[in-house]
């Protein structure tokens, strides 16, 4: 991303001889030219200059660290200035470099794809749960706090749905922790194939699973969430050569008709789901003051 045509061919120059790994470039000059090509996934990396047309400063690097948090950005700036360079990597750049004073670029590029490739696997680990590759704890909490944030600002409704498993403890007793673990596996595809692009859904613990819903135009629409999650686990499991069959008890409650902090609304659906189970198990209940 560079507004400078003589810059862009220095690149393309520095970057044409190398043959293992080939180096394409793609040269746009504006960050609204250059972000749908990013956004496509097509990048593995990003050479950008601070002083675009429609982008000076910081503003625009954030934005497109936002953007496409995976591709590592490196600075390309008339600038030599350490200041400057710590600016730029704590809003979202793998690396700094001067125009004209970094040589090496081919290998800084590759460096700087591999940190970040492993940057994104540590990640990963911290954020989402290795057994079934669902949002984590860790993860879900922090999503259900931005939410509700952002539902605050926009007078919107939130939904959490508190799912737990009928019928997990006696397959994981009778046939095994594999075959519990292949049920709680096979449980979260169901789940996640279910849900809506903008519905998150985490494993917190156990068999116990939650899905987050945004923009709820109102209270009982979170039901119709439930009830899919019910759907999605009435056909058996098949694990170890046999069919197994597992419900979901679901409880509901919405910010900000039942709670308005996460932690109470957790509880709250923790509380919903507790009556689901009493009331016969694979059914939704939403929570309620009286």
């Amino acid at each position: 991303m560079e507004d400078n045509p003589g810059d862009a061919k220095l690149v393309r120059i520095a970057l044409s001889d190398r043959s293992d790994p080939r180096f394409e470039v793609t040269h746009a000059e504006t960050l609204a030219a250059a972000l749908p090509i990013a956004l496509r996934g097509g990048c593995d990396a990003v050479l950008l200059d601070l002083s675009l047309p429609d982008s000076a400063g910081f503003a625009g690097l954030r934005d497109l660290a936002l953007a496409v948090p995976q591709t590592p950005i490196l600075i390309l700036s008339g600038l030599d200035d350490e200041a400057t360079a710590v600016q730029a990597m704590r809003h979202g750049a793998q690396d700094y470099l001067v125009k004209g004073l970094s040589p090496g670029l081919a290998r800084v590029i590759r460096m700087a794809i591999e940190r970040k490739a492993f940057e994104s696997g540590l990640a990963e680990r911290a954020n989402f749960d290795q057994l079934t590759g669902l949002v984590n704890r860790t993860l879900f909490r922090d999503r259900l706090a931005h939410a509700l944030a952002r539902a605050r600002r926009r007078g919107e409704r939130v939904a959490l749905l508190f799912i737990d498993l009928d019928g997990f403890k006696p397959i994981n007793d009778t046939l095994g922790h594999a075959a519990g673990d292949e049920v709680l596996r096979l449980a979260a595809g169901r789940f996640r194939a279910a849900v809506r692009d903008s519905e998150t859904v985490a494993r917190i613990g156990g068999d116990e699973f939650t899905i987050l819903v945004e923009t709820l135009p109102e209270p009982v629409a979170a039901l119709t969430v439930a009830e899919r999650m019910v759907a999605a686990l009435r056909a058996p499991l098949r694990v170890l050569d046999r069919d197994v069959r597992v419900t979901a008890s679901v409880g509901i409650a919405v910010f900000p008709d039942h709670a308005e902090e996460p932690e109470a609304l957790l509880r709250h659906a923790d509380t919903a789901m507790f009556w689901a189970k009493k009331a016969g198990r694979n059914n939704a209940r939403m929570f309620s003051d009286g």
